[in-house]
């Protein structure tokens, strides 16, 4: 089955003007120049995102149901054992200023969200984490700190529309689900 309507989750993590991912991967290329040129040795390394919980509740009085997406990004930084407290303190300043970039972004996708009805229904307001400390066994000598960030993304869910290619299914917030069945 093929979606033909872009879900407002990926319109909001992947819209190359106005997503997060597209933000988030310059924010970190900046960063990381940055301190390259501050003589900072480290590296950023590839990052993985996970979309874990999803709940989707409908007030009585709301026209479209509010859809909760969980987000977790990880976010690995490796350099050499021996600069590992200089690695926690560059770790620990890169979290804070992803967290102040996904805050401020999350501001601006909101008041896209009062003018123009685009997705985002809810700022970011807590963004919860740890990081985690491994050697790498591949590289001897050099250890991994993966910064841990999970937040919530409060979405205006869509209409249920009917999906044209599948009587049984329709599109929501989310994507494309199956039609409820009452007995």
């Amino acid at each position: 089955m093929t979606v033909t309507e872009t879900s407002n989750i990926r319109r909001l993590l992947c819209d190359p003007d106005l997503g997060l991912i597209p933000h988030l991967e310059k924010c970190l290329q900046d960063l990381h120049s940055s301190s390259i040129a501050n003589g900072e040795k480290f590296k950023l390394e590839p990052y993985d995102i996970e979309l874990n919980n999803c709940h989707t509740q409908k007030h009585p009085n709301d026209q479209k149901p509010l859809v909760t997406q969980s987000v977790l990004m990880k976010i690995p930084l490796t350099g050499k054992v021996q600069d590992k407290m200089h690695l926690y303190l560059i770790a620990s300043e890169l979290q804070n200023q992803i967290d102040i970039k996904i805050i401020d972004w999350s501001a601006l996708e909101r008041r896209q969200y009062d003018i123009h009805g685009i997705p985002l229904k809810q700022p970011i307001t807590k963004i919860d984490g740890e990081m985690n400390y491994e050697l790498v066994f591949d590289r001897p000598g050099y250890c991994c700190i993966t910064l841990c960030r999970q937040f919530d993304l409060k979405i205006g869910g869509t209409q249920r529309a009917r999906c044209p290619f599948h009587k049984n299914y329709f599109f929501c917030g989310t994507g494309i689900l199956p039609v409820p069945k009452f007995n």
